[in-house]
Order: C-alpha cells, then structure tokens, then sequence
C-alpha cells in the first residue's frame, strides 16, 4: 500500500510556501496574502504545463515572446495549446503585435530572455490593461529577477495587477537547478485549478529541494546568499563586457541577471561564430535556436555565473574572439 499525500501536501510544503512568500515581500515586492496564494511547483516547465491543463482547453491558443523560452513552448504545446509567436524589441514583448483571440500570454518582464531587456512602467501599465480589457491571462515568469546589479528592479506584474497575472518564480538562477523547485503565486479561484488538476492526476511536488529551501532562508542564509550573489556576480559580468568592448562589440540588456547578449548580422555570422568558439572548447548559445517562428534574430547569449572564476577568465577571451572575427569578417 502507498500512502496517497493528503490534499494540503498538493501545494507544497507549508514551511516553504512561508518562506517563499518572505522572499517575494522582501526582495521582489509582491505580498501574498488574501488576494493571491502561494504554491510550490517543481519548476517554470512543470508550472506552465500545470496552468495549461488546469485552465485551458485544448487547441487554445496562447501567445509568447520570439525569441523566448521554449521550454516553455514545449509545455503549452504538450497540453493541446497553440502557440502564437510575438516580436520583442529593446522594452521586451510588443504589446501591440499579440494577436487577437489569445486565452493567455507568457513573458519574462523583468529580464526578457534570451535579449535581456527590462520592460519599462508604460509598456507594464499597456500590458495589464490590455489583460483587462480582453480577459486574457498574463503568466509572468521572473526566472532570474532577484539579480540586479544597477537599480532597483520595477514591481512585478503580479503586484501591480493579481486579478490578471500568474507569477511564476524558480531557484535554477540564485541557487542551482538541480534543487527542482519553484513557485506560482495567483490568485486563489486560479490556484484551487490547477490544485484540483493536481488531485485529478495524482501529482505533488516533491517535498525534498521544498525543505532544503526552507531551512536555507529559516536560518537567513537565503538572504545572505542574494547579497553575496549581488557582491560577486557584477565583477564578472563586467569582465565579460570589457573584453567584449575592446574589440568593439556593444552587448544587449539590462545590467541584471546571469547573462549578455552580442548581435550578429546574420545566421551564418552565428553559427561561425559558435563553430569557432567549440574548436576552441568554449560552448556559445546561439539566439537562432531560441526562435518559435522563422529566426529573425541572430547573435549568442553568454553566460558569466556557471563558470568558476578561473574558467571564465579563459574563456572570455577566446568568445570575444570569435564574435569579433565574425562581425568584421575577419577569419
């Protein structure tokens, strides 16, 4: 016989679902409280998948950022959704360009991935009245929002707007991946879906990264880490962008989270430029790849915070290098 978990035991552990809920308040500005609830999820993917099943029917369509996460993509479409790409530019997804009809939009306002750009309060405000008005619902995937190194980030869309946004949070940035737990605080009609979605299939995350995480910011080294990551991370990226800047390669985004972005001309740029960089025995995120629709956006994405220290002053070089060598021409 195997124990069934008891219907609580479906929103996670309540020791971490408490913790979460201090984070958000302290570091991101978003108070759970009567008006929204906070549950436990096993990650963005799983998260997506859940409000997909709980909320939607299949053959819905839903509209994300291009370039965007598709992983994302891939759990919409899991659930019976069609996807709907939506061009981004320097303020993050185009409000305007969402097409008609949409039952949900997903995006990553604080720092669009993989361009970088932070959305500013207009086109916020744009967004939540355009929800509104349409009675679309806007989940709202804030994947690395704690890692700001210039100013402090805007509120999140869940703070300005719980009637309409879905905010899911993870660890994967600030902590590792590999810890397998995150968060999605709505509003409660919304939660007590995809709890019910839950109880239907027989699914609870799993409460051991939940307990590993509680205990991290019950004895406050949660916050000390965010401090530290703050103190740490910005010498890195800056190490990255000078060596980029000395061979006259601007970067795109904001000065915030775990990586920059250098745009190249066209597809062939891109993927000489990857080429050469995997000779040398440094991997590079090519943007193509990052495309639901036709690419139309070439260039990397390049990551300062997984690297030790070491391994990043060798490979910074030797990236800038190869971008450099394919902006110009040059071989």
């Amino acid at each position: 016989m195997t124990a069934h978990p008891r219907p609580k035991d479906r929103a996670g552990e309540p020791g971490y679902r408490d913790a979460v809920a201090e984070h958000l308040l302290r570091h991101r500005g978003l108070a759970a409280g009567a008006a929204s609830v906070v549950l436990a999820t096993a990650g963005t993917s799983t998260a997506v998948g859940e409000l997909a099943a709980a909320l939607l029917r299949p053959g819905d369509t839903v509209a994300i950022e291009d370039p965007g996460y598709l992983r994302a993509v891939g759990a919409f479409q899991a659930a019976g959704m069609t996807v709907l790409p939506v061009p981004v530019d320097a303020h993050g997804l185009c409000v305007d360009r969402i097409p008609p009809g949409v039952r949900a939009v997903y995006c990553t306002p604080a720092h669009q991935f993989p361009m970088g750009a932070r959305m500013p309060a207009g086109r916020r405000v744009e967004l939540v009245e355009f929800a509104r008005s349409t009675g679309t619902l806007v989940i709202e995937d804030d994947y690395d929002g704690e890692l700001r190194y210039d100013t402090a980030p805007l509120p999140l869309l869940a703070a300005m707007a719980p009637d309409v946004v879905v905010h899911l949070g993870t660890t994967s940035k600030i902590i590792a991946p590999t810890l397998g737990v995150g968060w999605l605080v709505a509003r409660p009609d919304i939660t007590e879906a995809v709890l019910a979605h839950r109880a239907r299939i027989g699914s609870s995350p799993s409460p051991a990264g939940q307990l590993v995480l509680a205990e991290f910011a019950r004895n406050g080294d949660l916050a000390r880490h965010l401090r530290r990551l703050r103190r740490v991370v910005p010498p890195r990226r800056a190490l990255l962008v000078g060596e980029l800047a000395d061979r006259g390669l601007p970067v795109l985004g904001d000065d915030a989270g775990s990586h920059v972005v250098v745009e190249l001309p066209d597809a062939a740029a891109e993927a000489a430029a990857v080429d050469a960089a995997r000779s040398r025995g440094v991997l590079l995120d090519g943007l193509a790849r990052h495309h639901l629709a036709t690419p139309h956006k070439f260039g990397v994405a390049l990551g300062y915070t997984a690297l030790t220290s070491t391994e990043l002053a060798r490979a910074v070089p030797i990236a800038a290098d190869c971008l450099a060598a394919h902006v110009t021409g040059r071989s």
